[in-house]
């Protein structure tokens, strides 16, 4: 495991995820994975790698570096979506911390029981 991070979506409520990691946590490399040009641009703008692929899909998570992250965040527009990047990459890395932003509060439990460590509400319009 090293000290990457690996983010799956990037718009608000990743960026929010990203803000309030903890100072002795902030990742050495970040490494962004997204279907949208216009996220992978403004990730590569702000210092990230990025990999253009689908979280739901563990060949695209592989790519990205999951099984050998210290971190991943999950920040996708749908929770549906949410909870089966959250799975994969709980499959693909056991130990990783895995950091997801929801949009329903009421599916914070969810979350938590296919591998997610920390949840976050996020607003739905995010």
């Amino acid at each position: 495991m090293n000290g990457r991070t690996v983010v799956v979506g990037y718009g608000d409520a990743a960026l929010d995820v990203l803000r309030h990691l903890p100072l002795n946590s902030r990742p050495s490399a970040v490494v962004v994975l997204d279907v949208d040009e216009v996220a992978l641009t403004g990730a590569l703008a702000n210092g990230a790698e990025v990999i253009r692929g689908d979280g739901r899909d563990l060949c695209a998570l592989q790519r990205a570096g999951t099984p050998f992250a210290a971190r991943v965040v999950v920040a996708v527009g749908d929770d549906r979506d949410g909870l089966l990047v959250t799975a994969a990459a709980r499959s693909l890395n056991r130990t990783a911390i895995i950091t997801v932003a929801v949009r329903e509060p009421a599916n914070q439990e969810l979350f938590t029981r296919l591998g997610a460590d920390d949840v976050f509400v996020h607003a739905r319009s995010a």
